[in-house]
Parts: C-alpha cells; structure tokens; sequence
C-alpha cells in the first residue's frame, strides 16, 4: 500500500515537472506570461517595509532600475508600492522596445504607457504589434512630443491619422519606420514632411498605395533626410525623381545634400530614374537597385558621372548590365567598396579588371552566376585587391579553376569564399588553401558521384 502511494507521489511529480516544462515553452502559456509583464499597477497591497528600501535611498534604486528592459521593469513594478512607482517613473521609459510582446499589446497599454512617459520618451518601437491603432497613436502622440525614433513595422492597422498627429506634435521625430503600415497613402506624406522636418531616416517598404507625390513631398520638405528605403513600392513610377524636382530645389536652395542611402530594390524604375536621383543627391553612398530589371548600362554610366561618394552598389538581377556600364561606373566611383553583381551574367574580365584598377578599397564581391568570369580577372583582382578583399562570391562560375584560388590565399585580409557549384575548382585545391589560410571560410558543394551505368544495369539484373 506504501509502495502505491510512493508510486503515485513520484508520478505526480514527474508530472508537476512536465507541466512546468511546458509551461516554459508552449507558445499561448508564453503570450500570457508577456502579457501579464505589462501589467503596471500592483494587484495585492504589500508592505513597503522590506530591508532594501530601507537601507537604499530612491535616487539610487531609481538609477538601477535606469539599466533594466521593459520587461525587467515591468517585473519590479509588480514587487511592492514603493518599487512600482519608481519602475513606471518617466525617467526609466525614454527608450521602449515592446517586440517581445508583439500582439499581446492592445491599445490601452499603449495609451497608459504614453501618459507615464510623458516627455521622457524619446525612442518607441511597435514593430510587429498588430493591434494598435490609429486612437493609441493619437494619445502618444499627444502625450510624447519629445520623440525622436519611432517603429510601426507591420502595424497595418495604422492609417494617414498617425501620421497626420505625428505631423502635429512630433516635431523632434528623426527615425520613423513605416514598412509594411498598407493603409498609408501620400497623405501622410505630406503630414510627415509638413511636421517632421528634421527627419532623416524613413522607410516605407511596401507601401503600396504611396505614389510619386508621396516621395516628392518628403524630398522638398525633409532636406535633412539621409536614409530612404522604398522596397517594393509598387505605386511609384520611373518619374518618382523627376527632373521638375531638380528645378525646385535649386530655386530654393536645396540639393538633398544629406541623403546618402537609398534602397529602390523592385521598384518600378528605369535609366532616367537614377539619372535624376544622381543629379539631385550627389553625395549618395549606399544605392540598391536590385531586382529592377528595366534598368541597363546607362544607369551605371550617370552613377559614374555624378556619383562620386558610392561605396555601396547593389544590382543583384539586374540582367542588362554589361561591361559598358561597370568600365565607366569603375572609373567614377572609386570609393566603391561593397558591390552585388549577382545574375549581373553580361559582365567578362573587362569588368573585373576595371574594378580591381579604379577601385582601391574593396571588400566585398558578389558575383554568383556572372558565368563569363575566368581565371584571369581574379588574378588581377587578388593582385590589386590583396590589402583590402574580405568576402568573395563565386557560385556557379563554372570557367574559374584552382588558380583562383592558388592566387587567393595571398589577400590578406580575406575572410569567406562561396564557391557552390563551381566544377573546375577540385577538393584537393580547397584542402591546400585551407592549410595555408585555416582562419578563411570556404563554402563549396561537390554533389556526389554518379553510379556507372554498369552498376544500374547489375542491380536491375539482380532484382
């Protein structure tokens, strides 16, 4: 009878400590345990008599709870009534990150969480929290002028009225992320651009329903704007930087001399797209075009022309490039450093070498599928490029062999080579430079052998 109830005892704490496990781990367990971090009153009275509130004065327990996270915060504040107050203490809220919880976040925390921030808050990212709306936003935006750095990545339940109050009280806002918010239109472009006038990054990523006049908006009113990501724009147009717009900022005294970073990959553009946005914004430094495939070597030639400060240029997919776009673009921009030729598959040697010479400082290389490319460009480029070359992609360039990687192991700084499916280059080859070079990553497939016929005919023979 005693072994029974010994038995039983055990089972029940095998299953007190299953369920815990599953308590740690199952996913609506670990929404609710999130959910129960934003609560911010204490539910139980407590006494507020405990030995470290006695012996620590506030400023201090306040300037340790200044180095805790949302969460950490939350927790404390559910300690007793002297630690609550000082965790929801405005102080200890400039910078919010709700991530963790994502769509456990409703509203009404977002409403009490900017009435406790006040003008403390400074940074405030939403990313993911698909239940706030337009009326929370409103009361933040209210609440929280001081704000300088806002995400609402894939809040799409946010339309043109956030962004029409962030126009009216955010007027300090630098960073704004609105990738993904598909209810926007260009009026709220023109709310952020009338309001925010020291912006200077924003991203609007498949935003669909935002068009030309959207962009031109925050062009001529943001001139400290220096990061703009326009991924998947569908709305926009080859005219998005027309040269009308070149004309205003002259007459008034605007270059865009601030912008250095702009992301266009699949947008529809052409040609004459970059060659307005290289006459606007000359001092550009990062420029992705990927995936535009109208886009041919007289885009690459004005990017030579005007743009002198290019250090990185992304053009993966862009399969109308050749050699009398990269020459000229070599030529030009000489601080190139990162570029993504990949599918670029018109390009030869010529290319390469006009790199390798012009280019003093590059680090980075993708030419996957550039399948023209021979052993001879990388000699060159491992000759010039030996202080400087960091990351090389080479997949599927079936004409280059051992000697590219013979000639590789002297670049110095050299840190990763992909060389998937390049069939001239042997195993043997990869073991000595691996030998000679052990710190340097080398990523190749050798798919395996195929059985001789012979064998395929014994076993069908014996079956």
């Amino acid at each position: 009878m005693e072994l029974e109830r010994a038995q039983r005892g055990s089972g029940s704490s095998r299953r007190a400590k299953r369920l815990a496990q599953q308590a740690k781990t199952h996913p609506m367990i670990q929404a609710k345990q999130n959910q129960m971090y934003l609560i911010t009153t204490v539910t139980h009275p407590s006494s507020d008599t405990s030995l470290i509130n006695k012996k620590l004065p506030k400023e201090l327990i306040l300037r340790i709870f200044s180095y805790l996270d949302t969460k950490g915060l939350c927790r404390c504040a559910q300690t007793c009534h002297a630690w609550n107050a000082l965790a929801l203490d405005g102080s200890n809220w400039k910078r919010v990150d709700l991530f963790t919880f994502q769509k456990d976040v409703k509203s009404a925390v977002i409403e009490n969480l900017a009435r406790r921030c006040g003008g403390f808050l400074k940074e405030l990212s939403l990313k993911g929290c698909e239940n706030v709306h337009d009326l929370a936003i409103k009361t933040f935006t209210a609440k929280c002028p001081n704000l300088e750095y806002l995400s609402l990545y894939k809040c799409k339940r946010v339309t043109d009225t956030s962004c029409e109050n962030l126009g009216k009280n955010c007027h300090k806002l630098k960073y704004l992320n609105l990738e993904n918010c598909t209810s926007i239109t260009d009026r709220s472009m023109r709310f952020i651009g009338d309001g925010c006038k020291n912006l200077e990054y924003l991203n609007i990523s498949w935003c669909d329903s935002i068009q030309d006049r959207g962009i031109q908006y925050i062009i001529n009113n943001c001139t400290k704007l220096e990061t703009l990501i326009l991924r998947g724009c569908d709305g926009l147009t080859e005219n998005v930087f027309d040269q009308n717009l070149e004309q205003n900022a002259e007459q008034e005294g605007l270059k865009l001399e601030n912008l250095t970073k702009i992301n266009l990959l699949g947008c529809f553009i052409n040609d004459e797209t970059i060659n307005n946005l290289a006459v606007i914004a000359k001092n550009i430094e990062y420029l992705c075009i990927s995936n535009c495939s109208n886009i041919t070597d007289n885009a690459l030639i004005s990017l030579g022309n005007h743009s002198f400060h290019l250090k990185t240029l992304e053009v993966a997919g862009c399969n109308l490039l050749g050699d009398n776009g990269f020459i000229p673009l070599a030529k030009g921009c000489r601080y190139l450093e990162k570029l993504d030729l990949e599918d670029c598959s018109l390009i030869s040697d010529a290319s390469i070498n006009s790199l390798a010479n012009y280019c003093g400082g590059l680090k980075e290389l993708s030419l996957s599928h550039c399948e023209l490319l021979t052993d001879e460009s990388m000699h060159n480029l491992a000759a010039k490029q030996r202080e400087t070359l960091e990351i090389l992609e080479v997949d599927n360039c079936p004409l280059l062999s051992d000697s590219t990687l013979s000639h590789l192991r002297h670049c110095k700084t050299l840190k990763r080579i992909d060389l998937y499916d390049c069939q001239n280059v042997s195993k043997d080859a990869i073991q000595r430079f691996k030998l000679q070079r052990p710190h340097v990553e080398i990523h190749a497939y050798f798919a395996p052998a195929t059985p001789p016929p012979d064998a395929v005919v014994n076993r069908a023979g014996a079956a």
